[in-house]
């Protein structure tokens, strides 16, 4: 009984492999997603984690952020019944629409573009198209939040409002700074608040080159439609105790195994019975 105890537990333990940690399978069940848990925390390089934390979490605000506009902006046309005889006109109703546009604080731009013409555009929209503001030929348009209206297409951006500080992350986990900037080219997040928030894109690129010769490691990836440079810093505490926890789990599987080669060899073999004659 004892050795297919150990023999499940073995198993468990081998279920906490870096293996296992990178192909999540769905499931419901608590106990699996906490071994799930602890093995990525336990098992992953903590840096490439950290990476995977960040992008991660900015990816769920960005889309968060995108879905909640996007609400926003279907519930003011609804409201308002918007038609294109009214942005024509500049009535009323495209009054208070174009008021109900400021008043959205994350939404950077609105364009309402159909095949032949663009019916309405507000905000700064030059970084969307490929030859500058002419209106030609929107750069990235699969890539850029839209939806359906009145048989053209809504597109729409986000950007932080000026002069404010992108959304804050409480915790990420070690000590690496990150910088998100959105496809127009604004500061979306960071956790670098020592950086101006009007930061531009084209600028911190450039300036990224002398950041990873001061920090190597820097390194750059894309989420949706973000840019996210990250700069390591130094681990904190935690970092070297989990380094510790994963030595430990790690010689402990090893041993155990051997533990239990060594049960499963010394067991007696079994004995077929002795061939009896028939009975008469």
């Amino acid at each position: 009984m004892r050795i297919y105890f150990l023999i499940i537990l073995f198993l468990s333990l081998v279920g906490l492999s870096p293996l296992f940690s990178e192909t999540q399978t769905e499931t419901k069940d608590p106990l699996t997603e906490f071994i799930y848990s602890l093995s990525e925390v336990v098992f992953s390089n903590p840096f490439r984690k950290e990476e995977t934390e960040i992008r991660k979490r900015i990816t769920e605000s960005n889309s968060a952020e995108i879905r909640d506009t996007r609400i926003q902006l279907k519930n003011i046309l609804r409201t308002q019944t918007l038609n294109k005889a009214d942005i024509k006109s500049k009535n009323q109703k495209f009054t208070s629409f174009a008021n109900s546009l400021e008043a959205l604080p994350s939404l950077g731009g609105f364009l309402w573009k159909e095949d032949s013409e663009t019916v309405y555009q507000w905000g700064d929209w030059s970084d969307f198209y490929e030859d500058g503001f002419s209106k030609e030929k929107l750069r990235l348009e699969g890539q850029i939040p839209s939806f359906s209206y009145e048989g053209g297409t809504l597109y729409f951006f986000l950007k932080n409002p000026p002069g404010s500080f992108p959304a804050e992350f409480s915790f990420l986990g070690w000590e690496s700074h990150f910088y998100a900037f959105g496809d127009e080219g604004s500061l979306r997040y960071t956790n670098d608040f020592h950086l101006d928030p009007s930061e531009r894109l084209g600028d911190f690129r450039k300036a990224f080159d002398s950041i990873r010769k001061k920090f190597p490691g820097s390194h750059i990836v894309t989420a949706s439609d973000l840019t996210i440079f990250i700069v390591p810093g130094e681990p904190k505490p935690i970092y070297y105790i989990f380094l510790c926890l994963r030595f430990f789990l790690i010689g402990w599987t090893i041993l155990l195994a051997l533990y239990i080669v060594r049960m499963a060899l010394s067991l007696p073999k079994n004995h077929l019975p002795e061939d009896r004659p028939p009975l008469s």
